[in-house]
């Protein structure tokens, strides 16, 4: 029997490793003085957006020619930064020290011209954004703001935390989702590109996989920093340290159903740290613990 299950497990494991083919993997020359973190693609994969380790600041490098341009040295415009569908405009949140007191603001900034347009003034009430195309929709304390610019017939969803709970604003509704127990501290969640599932995590439990209203769970066992690889595929990253210091860090590749997953081989002696992927999974880029950022061509089955 124990010959039996450990044959399906392994099996299991191939399945995903034949998924998974790595075509290239090369080190961002223009990142060698280890500045950069926190790597997002454009939808269309032509560039990324970096930001600094606390998050001060966006930097836009072009894939192409292999150049890195400054969009904004705002503090804390690094942190979840939305791009649109057409990757023309950016969606962050800034943020201000108004006597003695931290204040957010919510910006829109277009890419080419640099131009920005505040949507919330310094605020200290809890705030999140997200771009639907090019028009954005937020939350401003515990209201959803919908733009007249989106179409009536599209999803608006926006799931954010508050006060260490998962909270869920669909079509102007907010719902708290504590799947796991209103005891436990969530983060990291996001919404599947099809608007059906979420993945989030459950701070010392481990990363899992709902409904988007919170019901049929499945745990992905432990993945930091969780994010959407289409609608099938988690990628994260699985960091150990001592409580103070980094011991390691490596990125692995999960079915959305928790059933498979896989290390995603990088460079020997590389800390791979919050990994993104492109939509259609051909792209992988993260950062190393030094700054540094590496992009990665793959071949997703």
């Amino acid at each position: 029997m124990k010959k039996i299950l450990l044959f399906f497990l392994c099996l299991a494991q191939f399945g995903v490793a034949q998924q998974v083919k790595i075509l290239s993997v090369e080190k961002i020359n223009e990142t060698h003085k280890g500045e950069y973190f926190y790597p997002k693609f454009s939808p269309s994969a032509d560039f990324l957006l970096l930001t600094h380790s606390n998050y001060k600041g966006i930097y836009k490098f072009s894939i192409s020619d292999k150049n890195i341009t400054t969009i904004n040295e705002d503090a804390g415009a690094g942190y979840d930064v939305q791009i649109s569908e057409d990757g023309s405009t950016i969606l962050y949140k800034k943020t201000e020290m108004i006597n003695n007191l931290r204040h957010n603001l919510l910006i829109s900034q277009q890419l080419s011209s640099k131009e920005k347009t505040t949507l919330i003034t310094p605020t200290r009430e809890n705030i999140s954004g997200k771009l639907i195309k090019s028009s954005p929709i937020y939350v401003k304390g515990k209201q959803m703001v919908k733009n007249t610019d989106v179409s009536k017939n599209t999803m608006q969803s926006i799931i954010t935390i508050e006060d260490r709970k998962m909270v869920l604003y669909k079509n102007g509704v907010r719902k708290e989702l504590t799947p796991n127990g209103k005891d436990k501290s969530y983060i990291w969640p996001s919404i599947s590109p099809d608007g059906l599932h979420i993945v989030y995590t459950v701070s010392g439990k481990g990363t899992f996989v709902a409904n988007i209203d919170g019901t049929n769970v499945k745990s992905l066992g432990k993945l930091s920093a969780p994010k959407w690889v289409g609608n099938k595929y988690i990628i994260g990253m699985n960091d150990i340290d001592d409580g103070e210091k980094l011991i390691s860090s490596t990125i692995k590749l999960v079915s959305a159903d928790g059933k498979t997953s896989k290390k995603i081989e990088t460079p020997q002696g590389v800390n791979a740290m919050y990994p993104s992927a492109s939509a259609d999974g051909s792209k992988i880029a993260f950062n190393t613990d030094k700054g540094e950022i590496y992009l990665m061509n793959v071949e997703l089955k």
